[in-house]
């Protein structure tokens, strides 16, 4: 039995009204596994459906199809368990809008530490001042307001009050997008640290392909919602191979965007990826190709795999 389990999961939202709806599947029989200790990245562009599964992995909204089972169990249901929801933490992107700003950062903190009731009242204070200090808070500023806070520091305490809460696994949501680039190492750096020092899994969303390498022990990369790479040994990173994997690396031709456009309609046959890949031949636009493994802990959704470039 595998730590996480993502068996053939869909996730499909319906818009519109009574008479025009459509629907729009935004996670297509998507199927990996995770082991406990290790740190899993799914990267892709916005759209690409990486931010919907990690939310399903946490039980915040269910599968359309597909199940997800942490430690054998079913991740969702109408009443998940207390210790379900305390074991699957998250840090999101923006950490402004998941925060009071009323609130101190001790009482942020506290949340996890009150709801879970982890800590007797009489000792959540020391608490609270222990894992803001390994977040780099000070004593002096535990009762500083939220809003008082820069984004960097704010982040930290949301890491803080992820970790209050004792998880075992933690989907880290674009943690570092939001923050200045000279931030960003500092809480990466962080992130690693922590890691190694309370045995944490992590699940990454990420679109940024740096972060990924330097975090993250296995890849899976995404586009419109399907898989269309998995290497299962970060050290393969340099043999990634899809059309669009290598977009994504080639930082003169990525652009990280919040739509697709025009060039980038789903195609009702074929790769998905065809009306945007300079190699794409007659094949591709008429037969999807599956995701197979092409060498040992490498896997690719493409019809140019190491076959048929030895051909």
């Amino acid at each position: 039995m595998s730590f996480l389990e993502i068996k053939q999961v869909s996730k499909t939202y319906k818009s519109g009204g009574k008479f025009h709806s459509r629907e729009i599947q935004a996670v297509k029989d998507v199927s990996f596994t995770m082991e406990k200790g290790e740190c899993l990245a799914i990267v892709g562009e916005s759209g690409s459906g990486k931010s919907t599964l990690g939310r399903m992995v946490v039980g915040l909204e269910p599968t359309t199809d597909g199940e997800i089972l942490f430690q054998g169990s079913k991740v969702w249901s109408k009443h998940m368990s207390k210790e379900r929801r305390q074991a699957l933490q998250m840090v999101y992107q923006n950490s402004f809008e998941v925060t009071n700003p009323k609130f101190t950062a001790a009482q942020i903190v506290e949340e996890p530490l009150r709801y879970f009731r982890l800590v007797p009242p009489e000792k959540r204070r020391e608490r609270e001042q222990k894992l803001l200090a390994r977040m780099g808070i000070p004593e002096s500023e535990m009762d500083k307001k939220a809003a008082s806070f820069s984004g960097g520091q704010l982040q930290r305490i949301c890491i803080a009050r992820a970790l209050a809460a004792a998880p075992e696994l933690i989907l880290l949501d674009e943690p570092l997008s939001s923050l200045d680039v000279s931030v960003q190492a500092q809480i990466l750096n962080l992130l690693q640290d922590i890691k190694e020092e309370y045995q944490l899994t992590y699940l990454l969303i990420s679109h940024d392909l740096e972060v990924v390498y330097y975090l993250s022990d296995r890849l899976i990369v995404m586009y419109f919602g399907k898989v269309v790479e998995q290497i299962d040994d970060i050290s393969l990173f340099e043999e990634l191979s899809h059309p669009y994997s290598l977009d994504l690396i080639d930082a003169a031709t990525y652009q990280e965007t919040d739509t697709h456009h025009g060039e980038d309609v789903l195609p009702t046959k074929g790769c998905i990826y065809a009306s945007r890949c300079k190699r794409a031949c007659e094949r591709c636009r008429t037969e999807e190709p599956m995701l197979r493994e092409i060498r040992p802990k490498h896997k690719i959704a493409c019809h140019f795999g190491v076959e048929d470039e030895k051909e």
